[in-house]
């Protein structure tokens, strides 16, 4: 079986990444959730900004760690 990629998909993954999501804790990492749009970034936010203040568990390291902001920049 071919795998093809129906156009539409294949069009709105070949557009630029325009905005990103930066999540900074208080160790100072960050995560970054970069979107094609400021609508997508603005959505993506909402629920990263749910977090700030919460002790979360970090992906990377397994360690708790705390959120501290949740900004929207320009690529």
């Amino acid at each position: 079986m071919a795998n093809t990629t129906h156009p539409l998909i294949a069009a709105a993954l070949a557009m630029p990444k325009t905005h990103a999501v930066v999540t900074r804790f208080a160790d100072g990492a960050e995560r970054r959730h970069e979107t094609r749009n400021l609508a997508s970034a603005n959505t993506h936010a909402v629920g990263e900004r749910r977090k700030i203040g919460k002790d979360l568990i970090s992906r990377e390291t397994g360690e708790t760690v705390r959120v501290v902001s949740v900004d929207i920049i320009e690529i």
